[in-house]
């Protein structure tokens, strides 16, 4: 062993002498500035035929660190140093906890315990604490005869002239007496350095993670219920650092449930670039080329939340085919790059996999949960408008969601007929949701109600409700209705048995994942036999209290606790492993390696507004030295009023 003093060649924050056993401990001094090659030189004479061990003098090991530098220095026959981690602030540094539960002291240990052992290569030996192997002496010779002289950096690029390697010992951490003060930067290093480094910066502080929030403006919905609930299930874990990246407009009563969240930071999408993070979790598709690269630039990896596949599937939902090409071309490079991919289901899952959007490896089921906690605040129940001509005491059928054609709600006018033709049923049918632009099924709706004058006047179109509005049909139904043909995950089962109203629905897709046939209740799709069931759970109150008994026992699996223990997982196990080549490239050669601004793709990228045909003649317009200034000076004024207006 080289000392950096000549009386003492260990210094040790636990007892760790004994891990010398029989070996030989050969005092040598090497001070800053001391010639290289001669330190080396009398190393290779005295410490023959052993190998030799370079320790600063400012440098306290602990239990472990011999074997940790051994077993690297000899991970390959090729492996000419192996030198350890530091906390000094260099390119082998780890941040140190400033936790008041956690001392210094424990941080080789954890090192030990979660290094990923991958041996990353170095381009040089370190200056510190290596290990240098004796077939590496033997074969860079007399280090004394270099031209100029020898220096770590020269002895390094003989061993790698030479067919050796040097590679960092990640699993031995030595610590500096008296480090600089400051805060810990965090180390930027890519590959498998960078890998390494980010696996033990986990063992010893918290896993940051970004979630992009952005979704967050405008009336709250099923989405932000979802994305609030999953930043306050991450945050409670007590697991991760949690950063939510949110809109400039965000809604009041959103401000006010993440003002809430203890632990999370809301942030913007420039704070979150200033702060890179181990993971970047979208917890809902991608919806334009520019996000890819607004994330790329927010985190080391990338995890995205990806429904279902339904619109992939289905033309009818964009305004032309190019549209619907467009976004299946962005479905699929979103995929395509993703570190992870997470399914709310495993047929959803399946469904992905089945269309070769992902490897299995890369897909990950996380159901999420119906035990709202986040969004939990009570409201008062408020009657949305139109439902004021709900007579008192009427029996409601309530059929909640979009008029997406796969949501069938025709398949709802279908059966409440069949109430009124085969049971005299004189109750109504309330329609709550949005109309689409595209894939709309208010045509058909149209048509069918036109010649059926009973039915048409049973029927109550809310449109869109807020929660409280929600809150309130569900208080006033009899029976929630829920005939869609194909699910991600499908929440409505649950909020209806929430509120101890029964639920009627149809078996298949992810439904059958999450609830049990047996309790379904549509014979798909055959509206008379589906309409003598829905009267027994209007008019059963054993029957209506069984089917939510069935729903509720389920619910009981599906809790956001557990949600956020799978999220950390997958980030855990994304982090440590290696990214896949498709981001790798995108990250360096692509949309997500950064440069232009998030506006800049939106226009230009891939599927960008600004037509092809227009970009040379606003070049040429640009580069026209008289016109460019007033032109651009009348756009850039016209956006301004433009603002003012909104506002």
């Amino acid at each position: 062993m080289l000392s950096g003093d000549g009386t003492t060649a260990l210094r040790s924050l636990e007892p760790a002498g004994a891990e010398l056993g029989s070996r030989e401990v050969i005092h040598l001094p090497c001070q800053p500035g001391d010639d290289f090659a001669a330190v080396i030189n009398a190393a290779v004479a005295a410490a023959a035929p052993a190998d030799v061990i370079v320790l600063r003098p400012d440098c306290l090991v602990a239990d472990g660190w011999l074997d940790g530098l051994h077993g690297a220095a000899y991970a390959d026959s090729t492996v000419a140093t192996a030198t350890a981690l530091i906390n000094d602030g260099g390119p082998l540094s780890v941040e140190l906890p400033r936790l008041p539960d956690r001392t210094s002291s424990e941080a080789p240990a954890a090192v030990r315990a979660r290094s990923l052992r991958i041996r990353p290569r170095l381009p040089a030996a370190g200056g510190h604490c290596v290990y240098v192997r004796r077939t590496a002496l033997e074969l860079v010779g007399d280090l004394g005869a270099m031209q100029g002289g020898a220096s770590t950096a020269e002895f390094s690029a003989r061993c790698v002239s030479g067919g050796l390697s040097h590679v960092a010992a990640d699993d031995v951490l030595v610590l500096l007496e008296a480090p600089a003060p400051g805060e810990p930067q965090r180390n930027g290093s890519g590959g498998p350095l960078g890998r390494s480094l980010s696996a033990v910066r986990r063992a010893l502080t918290e896993l940051s993670v970004v979630i992009d929030a952005r979704v967050l403006d405008g009336p709250t919905d099923g989405t932000k219920i979802h994305v609030l609930e999953l930043i306050g299930a991450v945050a409670r874990t007590g697991q991760a650092k949690v950063s939510a990246i949110v809109p400039a407009d965000l809604a009041p009563d959103v401000r006010e449930v993440l003002d809430g969240l203890a632990g999370v930071e809301q942030a913007t999408v420039a704070d979150a670039m200033r702060a890179r993070a181990d993971i970047v979790h979208r917890p809902f598709q991608i919806s334009a080329p520019a996000d890819l690269t607004v994330l790329a630039q927010l985190a080391d990896r990338l995890v995205i939340t990806h429904q279902d596949l339904i619109a992939y599937h289905n033309p009818s939902y964009f305004g032309s085919p190019d549209a619907w090409e467009g976004y299946r071309r962005l479905t699929r490079r979103s995929l395509a790059v993703s570190d992870r991919v997470v399914f709310l289901s495993a047929h959803a899952r399946d469904d992905a996999l089945g269309e070769e959007l992902v490897e299995p490896q890369r897909a990950a089921v996380v159901p999420i949960g119906v035990d709202h906690q986040t969004t939990s605040v009570k409201r008062e129940p408020l009657a949305p408008a139109g439902a004021d001509r709900l007579a008192d005491g009427a029996e409601v059928v309530l059929c909640i969601g979009t008029d997406f054609h796969h949501k069938n709600r025709v398949f709802a006018l279908r059966l409440v007929e069949e109430l009124q033709r085969r049971h005299a049923w004189g109750g109504a049918l309330v329609l709550a949701g949005a109309r689409m632009a595209f894939g709309s099924s208010a045509a058909e709706e149209r048509r069918f109600m036109s010649s059926r004058p009973r039915l048409r006047e049973a029927v109550r179109d809310v449109g869109v409700v807020s929660e409280a509005e929600k809150a309130w049909l569900l208080s006033h139904a009899s029976l929630v209705l829920y005939p869609t043909v194909h699910e991600g995950f499908g929440l409505v089962p649950f909020e209806a048995a929430q509120h101890g109203v029964p639920c009627l629905w149809a078996p298949g897709t992810s439904l059958s994942e999450m609830l049990p046939d047996a309790a379904a209740g549509i014979v798909p799709w055959d509206a008379a036999a589906s309409a003598d069931r829905a009267l027994v759970l209007i008019r059963d109150q054993r029957a209506a209290a069984d089917n939510v008994r069935a729903v509720s026992e389920a619910a009981a699996g599906l809790r956001w606790d557990l949600a956020a223990r799978g999220l950390i997982d997958v980030y855990g196990a994304t982090c440590d492993a290696p990214p896949i080549p498709a981001s790798s490239y995108e990250r360096h050669e692509g949309l997500m390696r950064g440069g232009l601004s998030e506006d800049a793709v939106r226009l230009l990228g891939p599927d960008g507004m600004l037509p092809r045909r227009l970009e040379r003649p606003l070049l040429a317009l640009a580069s026209h030295p008289k016109l460019a200034v007033p032109v651009f000076r009348a756009i850039e004024a016209g956006y301004r009023v433009s603002q003012r207006l909104r506002s």
